[in-house]
């Protein structure tokens, strides 16, 4: 891809955390790289790093305990990582913004919800508070709340509309980048449609960018280009979207799509991924998956290997992908 279409390129980057006298391994040496007006959806259990992702791309990763000890976030050709704090300003809110996972931390509680939107719009777009009054009031309104509720205060509101005001603080001022951080969870499903849709929309009418963070496949399909699939603070697997629905490769990407319920067939019980997540300060020797992954061998647990291409941009890391490939054609002719 050339360098010109070529919006958010993360290298290398690792994020850890001091806990007393252990060192939390939360990112582990994540690369990807988002294309101009495409979404990218990075994909995991709960604790993956996925979220620690994108706090380092926002450059707001609470420090301490938190550091970045390697890595390069190059967005629209700045390394974010080396910017004076002065500049990440100019660029949170305006250029790069983040829908939060739990509305209930993101909002001031003190504060009228019209107020908090109308800030960052006066903060970035240097209007008067008038404007961004009428401005804030326009982002109520388009994500489904009537603009008298401007001045009303956060505990005035149900657990799915203060997500909407998050969602509307968060693309108030047309964001080149949008972060999304699990934007759908407390919603009901009627409402988590109508959100999927105005996120779409306005990635097309603006050519705006998105991460996805989320652990729905469902809502990947829709939305996402391209997929991250996240295990142990690491990409285990990555491709487009067809690659990774039509053909998972990796045990882990195998297991999520295995636990899902499929009603083309006649089983009785889902097939969940045995076990649980590794500790983050106490990784795993070899592949971080072998403890839980039905085809591990010995070299799983010696060999930690790097992606590799398996065709077409679909890359992977596994020990054992003929292995698991010869065994996918089986069930497949069985069936």
């Amino acid at each position: 891809m050339e360098n010109k279409e070529m919006l958010l390129s993360v290298r290398d980057l690792t994020v850890e955390y001091t806990s007393e006298d252990e060192v939390v391994h939360a990112v582990n040496h994540v690369s990807f790289d988002l294309a101009r007006g495409s979404t990218i959806g990075l994909v995991g259990e709960t604790g993956a790093g996925k979220t620690s992702i994108a706090r380092a791309i926002l450059r707001i990763l609470p420090e301490p305990p938190a550091r970045v000890p390697s890595g390069e976030i190059i967005f629209e050709g700045k390394n974010l990582l080396t910017l004076r704090e002065e500049e990440m300003q100019k660029i949170r809110g305006k250029e790069i913004s983040m829908i939060f996972q739990d509305p209930m931390t993101a909002l001031n509680p003190i504060m009228r919800v019209g107020e908090q939107i109308a800030e960052v719009v006066r903060l970035h777009e240097h209007c008067s508070k008038a404007e961004g009054t009428k401005k804030a009031k326009e982002m109520l309104e388009m994500v489904g709340i009537p603009g008298e509720r401007y001045y009303e205060y956060p505990h005035q509101f149900s657990g799915g509309m203060k997500q909407r005001v998050v969602i509307a603080m968060a693309l108030a001022c047309n964001p080149t980048l949008l972060l999304a951080d699990e934007p759908t969870t407390a919603l009901d499903v009627t409402i988590q449609a109508q959100v999927l849709d105005m996120i779409r929309d306005l990635r097309q009418k603006l050519g705006t960018s998105m991460i996805m963070i989320t652990h729905d496949l469902g809502i990947v399909a829709e939305v996402c280009d391209t997929v991250a699939v996240i295990y142990a603070g690491e990409v285990v697997e990555y491709g487009t979207k067809e690659q990774i629905f039509d053909n998972p490769l990796f045990p882990y990407t195998i297991g999520l799509f295995g636990s899902l319920p499929d009603l083309t067939s006649d089983v009785e019980r889902l097939s969940p991924i045995e076990g649980l997540p590794p500790d983050p300060s106490d990784l795993p020797r070899g592949c971080a998956f072998h403890p839980r992954c039905p085809h591990a061998c010995e070299a799983c647990e010696k060999a930690h290997l790097p992606l590799a291409d398996v065709g077409g941009g679909h890359l992977c890391r596994c020990n054992r992908l003929d292995a698991i490939a010869a065994e996918g054609k089986k069930k497949e002719a069985r069936a």
